[in-house]
């Protein structure tokens, strides 16, 4: 089963998120701030990583730096997610080393179809 980590501060839409995600057969680990997300991407191994660019502590573009900087994470797929899309803040979101880019409200099937492309098939 692959393991998806969701960094997200508002805890409705992380429950939904992580509600949605259990449902398509992954296994799921929860942040509710960037440091948190930092601390468990390093306790478990994830397959991808779904982060709020703006949390609290750390925000998703460090947390990103972060990830980025070891080994087991430079090749994981990390979308960045956001209510406040601008203009221009997808293009940074990639430049900066995101794999995607999904803006708040998040559509549920969207979310799990981008999932599926950037994991491939799951495993059981």
């Amino acid at each position: 089963m692959k393991t998806i980590l969701v960094a997200e501060d508002r805890d409705a839409s992380r429950e939904l998120i992580c509600i949605s995600l259990t449902a398509a057969g992954y296994s799921v680990i929860e942040a509710r701030d960037g440091k948190e997300a930092i601390d468990r991407a390093f306790e478990v191994q994830a397959d991808l990583v779904i982060l709020d660019l703006y949390m609290p502590h750390t925000d998703g573009f460090g947390v990103l730096s972060r990830l980025r900087a070891e080994d087991s994470y430079r090749d994981i797929p990390i979308i960045a997610l956001t209510a406040s899309a601008m203009a221009g803040d997808r293009e940074r979101a990639i430049s900066s080393g995101f794999s995607d880019y999904i803006s708040k409200p998040v559509n549920m099937g969207f979310l799990r179809r981008e999932v599926e492309r950037l994991l491939g098939p799951k495993l059981q």
